[in-house]
């Protein structure tokens, strides 16, 4: 049984662990303290001493809650009449110089400082100095320092330092000139994901893109899930009059920069509101029914006259379980092909869903030890980047990265292999850990793995076979091992979840007599009953003439490798549905509007196959259509029964054919075991030397992505200027 103590917080009895404060009992017991420097995020600070407690029989009249561990038979008193009026003083004391310009904040309704003054009835102030003034520092990219109003919590200090490893504001001078700042008092030079905003308790930092926009009790708050990256990290979009001006994390949860200021993109002048049609050489708005029409002519047109296999669709890693399902379906059931797949399958890691399964992120602080084989974690899926540090930072565990360059990983880890490649490292790490011998690192590394009773291993975006075979051999040699693969793209999990892919239909049930009897059923319909061509082998095709036409949800082929420019100019007829007029929509001769991620409802499966739920935050823009609607308007077209109401619809439909999703709650995480790959060695990745070699980064920073709308995020130009690198 767990060794507990017993504590009366206001007569409440409580049984919790020694090792908790009188703040972490007071939660327990239902009792509020409140704080202003404490944050569950941190470690315990005790700067503000708002959350002073009087503890019976102490020699101390009051004691700091947060920092206090408890004592057995502990009994405390949290709001006595000498409490009161303590925090009366020091709330007094924290008012001295802090400006009272409420009016003009905008953390005004959702200070911390603002409320507790409210609480405590603070009349006039007893002190007659003048305020100190302290200029305001607006040079930063996307945030502004409000100087004065700082309480010195210290909170955006902890939060960077501890949570972030990146420690770009400390605190400097001293006495009654002290403030929190960075080296010099320059500009901000960090990764600007906008925690250190997040959790100030007062206006001291604000975001750019926020300022003087809305008021905290005149908006509405929408649960989404932001879509950058495969973390699926939970985000809030905050609306005024059907208008997004801000994004914060769910449930005090982290986002990153991308997350938490890219959403401008939506707003980007150049979103597609209407449809399409290439006319003498020109693609000049459309009505829908043009559009349609149009569409279903030219594919049944090539369909009767070369034969259905001689169309091919690919989907996207940024639309909806729903409509990724969808998409496999209408393809399948209205063109009769099983060509359907995804480029976003050249950028996972080999193993991915059959042998490298992801652990959830929050379980990487469980591990005695971190072993990081792609030293761009942080960057790719920041989430995990952030769990690492927390694992290494809060819970005290090993890291070992391997990396060639220098980020803020090598802070803190306890060991760093420098190798170019993970391969390398392990092909020196893996004789170590079987005969004990090495040297420097390698010796390092290998005696901290020995030791270790289990250990989170990161697998790299990018996996050949090599490679591959020394991770899994690499694992049976660690005791307690659980892999975090790294996923570049958002809801890729999903989208193979939901059979985007030529040789199985959703839930990995591959193409067989049985499995397309059971759809061809299902969906009342006569299907395909031979494997389609992946992605490259379609490109293939399109250059030797056998595949005619290609339907792209939600993809940019020709912007993610202008390669593949000429290859798609082969085409005779190129549909895409896109948000923006990418390079591929371009060459398209018809271009249907969707919506993007915060105008529309429907689920998304994160990289520990989780799913989510987003909800529309704003109405649709111009004639803009969501995906699945736009699919099963065409569908219907060309003969398809399709008829959803709603993504729930869908939904229902995807619970009814795909046992992994049968009894799946939104928040939920499907069984790997369940996986009909499960165990096996099933390849799901695409491996090209030619296509797609490159990301969109930036220069200062990786930022990968696929450049669809982080380049149109004002926010994140403003950051740093985007290039292709390999």
């Amino acid at each position: 049984m767990e060794n507990t103590v017993t504590v009366t917080i206001d007569g409440i009895t409580v049984k919790v662990k020694p090792t908790a404060t009188i703040l972490d009992a007071a939660k327990q017991a239902g009792v509020r303290i409140p704080v202003l420097c404490a944050d569950d995020k941190l470690h315990p600070y005790g700067s503000c001493r708002i959350c002073l407690v009087e503890i019976e029989k102490s020699p101390r009249k009051f004691t700091p809650s947060c920092t206090t561990p408890v004592a057995d038979n502990m009994v405390v008193k949290t709001m006595t009449p000498d409490l009161f009026e303590a925090r009366k003083r020091i709330l007094e004391l924290l008012l001295c110089h802090h400006p009272l310009d409420c009016p003009v904040c905008d953390k005004a309704g959702n200070c911390q400082l603002q409320d507790l003054v409210h609480e405590y009835g603070l009349g006039p102030s007893k002190f007659t100095e003048k305020k100190r003034v302290v200029p305001p520092n607006y040079k930063s990219a996307v945030i502004d320092r409000e100087v004065a109003r700082c309480v010195l919590c210290g909170k955006c200090v902890r939060v960077c330092r501890e949570q972030n490893a990146v420690g770009e504001l400390a605190f400097t001078r001293r006495g009654k000139e002290s403030k929190v700042s960075t080296d010099f008092d320059q500009q901000l030079d960090c990764e600007f994901c906008g925690e250190c905003v997040e959790i100030c308790p007062v206006g001291a930092l604000t975001t750019k893109q926020f300022k003087y926009r809305g008021r905290t009790w005149n908006m509405e708050r929408t649960q989404s899930v932001c879509n950058y990256c495969g973390c699926g990290c939970r985000m809030v979009y905050e609306t005024r009059q059907g208008r997004i001006v801000r994004v914060r994390s769910a449930a005090r949860n982290y986002l990153c920069g991308k997350g938490r200021f890219g959403w401008d993109a939506v707003h980007h002048a150049d979103r597609l509101t209407t449809p399409l049609v290439r006319v003498s050489g020109e693609l000049v708005p459309a009505t829908w029914d043009e559009a349609l029409a149009m569409v279903v002519t030219n594919l049944n047109v090539i369909k009767n006259k070369r034969g259905a296999d001689s169309i091919g669709g690919l989907g996207s890693v940024r639309t909806t379980n729903e409509e990724s399902y969808l998409f496999q379906k209408f393809m399948r059931s209205a063109i009769g092909t099983n060509n359907v797949d995804m480029l976003a399958r050249l950028k996972v890691p080999k193993g991915l869903n059959t042998t490298f399964f992801s652990g959830e992120l929050s379980n990487i602080s469980g591990h005695d030890v971190v072993l990081v084989l792609d030293g761009d974690v942080a960057e790719l899926n920041p989430l995990t980047g952030i769990e690492i540090v927390r694992a290494v930072n809060r819970n005290y565990k090993k890291l070992i990265l391997v990396n060639s360059g220098y980020n803020k990983l090598n802070r803190i880890a306890s060991c760093v292999l420098e190798y170019v490649s993970p391969d390398a490292a392990l092909a020196d790490l893996l004789p170590a850990l079987k005969s004990g011998q090495g040297t420097g690192a390698v010796a390092d590394a290998a005696a901290i793995l020995k030791e270790a009773t289990s250990v989170a291993v990161i697998i790299p975006a990018r996996l050949p076979d090599g490679t591959y075979y020394q991770v899994r051999e690499l694992l049976s040699l660690l005791k307690g091992a659980t892999t975090y693969p790294v996923v570049k793209r958002s809801n890729f999990l999903g989208a193979l979840d939901m059979g985007v892919l030529p040789g199985y239909y959703p839930g990995y049930q591959k193409v067989s007599p049985d499995v397309v009897s059971r759809f061809a059923s299902a969906w009342n319909c006569m299907l395909p009953e031979i494997p389609g061509k992946n992605a490259l082998e379609m490109l293939d095709a399109i250059k030797q003439g056998s595949i005619a036409a290609l339907y792209i949800m939600g993809d940019d082929p020709a912007g993610s490798d202008a390669g593949l420019k000429p290859v798609l100019e082969k085409l005779e007829f190129l549909v895409v549905q896109d948000i923006f007029l990418t390079e591929t929509a371009k060459m398209a001769d018809v271009v249907l509007p969707a919506v993007s991620s915060a105008e529309k409802a429907g689920t998304l499966t994160s990289l520990e196959r989780r799913l989510q739920g987003i909800s529309p935050a704003e109405e649709p823009l111009g004639d803009a259509q969501p995906d699945w609607n736009i699919l099963q308007t065409v569908a219907k077209k060309m003969g398809s029964a399709m008829h959803y109401a709603s993504p729930s619809d869908i939904m229902k439909e995807i619970r009814a054919l795909v046992p992994l999703y049968a009894d799946l709650a939104v928040g939920s995480v499907w069984p790997a075991e369940k996986s009909p790959l499960h165990g096996s060695e099933t390849n799901l990745s695409l491996l090209s030397d030619s296509v797609e070699k490159n990301d969109v980064i930036t220069s200062e920073r990786l930022l990968f992505s696929s450049g669809t709308t982080t380049t149109r995020s004002k926010e994140l130009t403003t950051v740093c200027t985007f290039k292709v690198e390999a």
